[in-house]
């Protein structure tokens, strides 16, 4: 038997009120995975017609660069089993 990382992912969106940097929009504007690895990969819905693909050590770089520098994003982390993580005054935290 060949040794393998782990194995497992975890589904995520994110759904936001507003936009500081008028890039991406509101509501849905991203779809995102988490390998057991916690290697993240999410797929921005922007700009058409395919998006774009951004990589991550962890969840926490992922939030650190993209959420907790826009608070008033108000943005909304949805998992596949139905966890959500929000905060609309401040960044969010896992």
């Amino acid at each position: 038997m060949v040794d393998r990382a782990p194995e497992g992912m975890r589904r995520f969106t994110m759904v936001r009120e507003h936009d500081a940097s008028g890039v991406s929009g509101t509501g849905l504007v991203l779809e995102g995975v988490q390998f057991s690895t916690g290697v993240v990969v999410i797929h921005w819905l922007t700009p058409p017609p395919r998006g774009s693909i951004s990589v991550f050590d962890s969840f926490e770089q992922f939030l650190a660069i993209h959420v907790a520098p826009h608070p008033d994003n108000h943005a909304m982390l949805v998992f596949e089993d139905g966890e959500k993580l929000v905060d609309v005054r401040g960044p969010l935290t896992v």
